[in-house]
Order: structure tokens, then sequence, then C-alpha cells
């Protein structure tokens, strides 16, 4: 089900990007079912049923989008009894929602005047491909319906097969779709499996990336493009970067340079004139710098790599991370912000430059631990000519309680002003590079784990666990302590 709903959001995003905003000629709806219900008996036509989300943005840009577009408004008109109801904010819509088996967004039905499904598409698509789709569902030979019904007979014809999973995929039937799917492909002759038809059944059991029938894909990826051309290519990098999405947006701790790797070295093998390529290459080797800390290095390839990003949407997505990086050195904070100042220039109001503004506030403006990005020699060297005390945050990637210091706790301003003004501070992770021998040294066997050093490296203060602010400034004021005498011994 996960997967299903990254592919929903990304060809939302990607569907709807270059399109632009219609204002006028938008469609008449009617606010309830009873309401289209006696409209449709009375003309004997289908209900054409909006399920709508106001939170949603891909609801928003199909209505103000495609939805606007003149032919497709007409088409509605002509043929359907309009209807939108809002499935969450409305007692209606919710109960439609359970009704109707609506949990997606965005999400149309076609209704008969009984109010029984004749047809399901979910997810954006620009107007022309959109206007085809609802064509195909009030057709009764070619809608959900009737194939659905055709199927239950038993008819397992494998160009109808073909057809009948392109409708499934579009309504989400994801369970019924996996067993046209596998039918379709243990039924096809080997010498039919390249084809057209074939490659439209073949790419959607493949859509995960890194399973069996992916697999086969990348492995006869010349075979496939004999008969199927770029969109072989198109494919197998769309579906590495729906795998590595995730981190790209989410917390830079839960990363996976092996998986960054590999995906790297998969997509040398395809063709290099397919742009999209070398910019996900790029992408993998910015998490995998992210990950080693390498900021200088990441944020080169960041500012070429972003330049032609081909979706705004994920390129926001992807730029607001940079003020999850606190750990960065101040030269490299400074250069974050500069690149994503830029990219407010000419930027309207609304909550896309709202959001790029707290993200450069959080690299210029962040008062809390300092932590140092070098080895642990070069922080004690610092904290000997500065005559500090040496602070370690010994953490794993994996570790919440890690994480819910390094987010609420570390970035405080009372934590920033006690830590800056008395430690050098440095965070090692206990499973990577020279932590691992560190966590054999100092015994380390539970996370988080502060220590305190003296200027020959010595533990003289151990603390453990997350804590409230107060309570982890009290403690290094006990480290801190500890520190001193053991400097005037």
């Amino acid at each position: 089900m996960m997967k299903y709903i990254w592919v929903l959001l990304l060809s939302c995003f990607f569907s709807l990007l270059h399109a632009e905003e219609k204002k006028d000629g938008r469609l008449q709806y009617h606010t309830t079912l009873n309401e289209a219900l006696k409209e449709a008996q009375q003309k004997n036509k289908p209900i054409f049923f909006n399920c709508y989300a106001d939170w949603h943005g891909a609801c928003h840009l199909m209505d103000s989008v495609v939805l606007a577009d003149p032919i497709l408004v007409s088409f509605i008109e002509k043929n359907c009894v309009p209807l939108r109801v809002d499935m969450v904010k409305t007692m209606e819509g919710r109960q439609l929602a359970e009704k109707y088996k609506v949990s997606f967004f965005a999400h149309f039905l076609i209704l008969d005047s009984e109010g029984e499904v004749i047809h399901r598409i979910i997810g954006g698509a620009k107007a022309p491909e959109f206007l085809e789709r609802l064509k195909r569902g009030l057709n009764p030979q070619t809608s959900l319906r009737g194939m659905n019904q055709r199927y239950e007979k038993d008819d397992r014809n494998l160009s109808f097969l073909a057809d009948y999973a392109e409708v499934l995929d579009e309504a989400g039937e994801t369970e019924k779709l996996a067993e046209v799917s596998e039918y379709y492909l243990k039924h096809v002759k080997p010498e039919d499996l390249y084809s057209a038809r074939s490659w439209n059944m073949l790419y959607r059991k493949g859509m995960q990336y890194g399973s069996e029938w992916y697999q086969f894909i990348y492995d006869h990826r010349n075979e496939l493009m004999r008969e199927n051309g770029q969109k072989v290519t198109e494919f197998l990098v769309q579906s590495a970067f729906q795998r590595i999405y995730p981190y790209m947006v989410y917390d830079e701790t839960n990363s996976n340079v092996n998986l960054f790797n590999e995906i790297k070295q998969r997509l040398e093998m395809l063709d290099p004139t397919f742009q999209p390529r070398q910019q996900l290459m790029d992408i993998c080797q910015i998490l995998i710098l992210r990950q080693e800390k390498k900021y200088a290095e990441m944020l080169d390839i960041w500012e070429k790599c972003m330049d032609n990003f081909p979706s705004p949407v994920v390129e926001w997505y992807f730029d607001r991370t940079l003020g999850q990086l606190q750990d960065m050195g101040e030269a490299e904070k400074k250069r974050a912000a500069t690149y994503l100042s830029a990219k407010l220039q000419g930027m309207p109001d609304g909550f896309k430059r709202s959001q790029y503004q707290n993200t450069v506030a959080q690299l210029t403006s962040y008062q809390g631990v300092l932590f140092e990005t070098g080895s642990l020699d070069e922080a004690l060297e610092k904290a000997k000519q500065q005559e500090k005390a040496m602070f370690v945050d010994c953490y794993t990637s994996w570790c919440g309680p890690c994480q819910m210091m390094s987010k609420r706790v570390f970035p405080q301003k009372t934590v920033g002003d006690f830590m800056n003004s008395s430690f050098v501070s440095i965070k090692i992770d206990m499973e990577k590079g020279e932590g691992v021998e560190l966590a054999k040294r100092w015994k380390i066997d539970s996370f988080p784990t502060y220590l305190v050093l003296n200027a020959q490296g010595e533990v003289v203060y151990t603390s453990k666990g997350a804590m409230p602010a107060e309570m982890f400034i009290k403690q290094m004021k006990e480290g801190l302590i500890q520190w001193k005498n053991s400097v005037n011994k």
C-alpha cells in the first residue's frame, strides 16, 4: 500500500507540473449526493463525482487547472451530472468516503443514477489524458464495472487483460491488478514478453525498486528498449527516484549509503544522454556526502544539480532539509543560506516562500549547541587551545531518543549559551568511522550517551538518555565540575 501512495503522490506532482492555472469556466457542481441523484434520474445521466479534500494539493491542482479546461468542462456538463463534496470536512463527505472507499486524493467516481460505482479514477492527469479516462469510464465495455463483469465471467483473453489492468491501475485496485498482471505474465508467449502491450503490464509489476520484476526489467532492458524505446530508461530512473525520495525529504539520519551507491552503479549502465539519470546520480551523491557530513562537497553538487531540477515541488522539499543540518560549519551554513536566499528572488508570497524563509532563518539564526564537524582529535586540540572541556554526544542513526535530543534540546538557546561557553562539542556515530573503535574504548552500550573529556581525551563524566533541557544543563554543569577537578589535579 505504501508503494501505491508514493506512486500516487509523485504522479500528481509530475503530471500537473507545468500546467497553467485557468480561472474561468468552472464546473457548476451539486454539493449533495441526493441533489445529484435526483437530476441524474430526471435526465438519465451518470454522475461525475469529484471526491474533494480541501487540505490536499492535488485536489486544488485538478480543480484549478484540469477541471477548468473548457473542453473538459463542456464534455462533463453534456454527459454527466457534476457533484463535488469535501470528503473530510463535511459529515456527508465522511459517510460517502466510507461507503465508496475513498482514502486517496485526487479521487473521482462515475456513479449511475442509483448511486452505484461505474468507474473510478485516482490521481492527477492533464486535461487530454483525464478526458480519455472519463470517456473510458462512460463506455459500458471499458468502464471498471463493465470490465469487472467480463473478468468475473472468466474472460482471460490477454488483450482484454492488458486493457483491464490499465483501468484497474487508474482505479487503485492494487490487489486485483496484481492478480491480473500475474496471470498475464505467466501466460504470455516468451517472444511477446518484450512487446508494447506486455510492457504496459510488466512495468506495473516491476514498479517497486529491487523487486523480482524490477530486476527482470533491469536485466533485460536492452531487449525491452528495442520494442519500447526510451520509456524503459525513464521507468528505471523513476523507480529509483521513488525509492530514494523519502531519504531526500526527511531527516538525514535515516540514511542508507549502501542503497545510494547501488542506485548510482545501476544508473551508470543506463543511457547517458537521458538527463534525469545524471540528476539522480547527483542526488545519490548528495545523500552520501550528507551522511558523511562532507558538507562543502555536498553543496558543490547541490548548487549545480538543483538548477534544472525537473520538479519544483520536490526541489522545495529537498531544499528545506538544509535547515536540519545544524552541525554544518558556519561557512557552509552561510553558503546554504545564500543559495536559498537566491531562490527567494522573485518568488511570490505564499506558503512556499514562507518555508524557504524559515529554512534560511534556521541556518542564520541558530543559537543552539555548535558541534564540530572534524575528527575527535581535531576537536580535542581545539578544546585545549580554548581551555574548554570536551563534550561528546555518542549516538546512532537509528536511535529515536538521540534524534529527539538533536531536534528539541540541542537547538535551544539556553542550552547553546551554556554549552558553547564552556565546551567544545562533537557528535560521533558509534556505528560508523572512528565511532566503532571509540565505542569499544569507552564501553558505550546505550544511546544516547554523553561524555565529558579532559585534555588527554580521558572520560571524566558520563550521562545517558534523553532528557529536558533543564536537566541536561544541570548534568553538564556537574560534568564541568568534574572536568575542572581533573584539570586542577
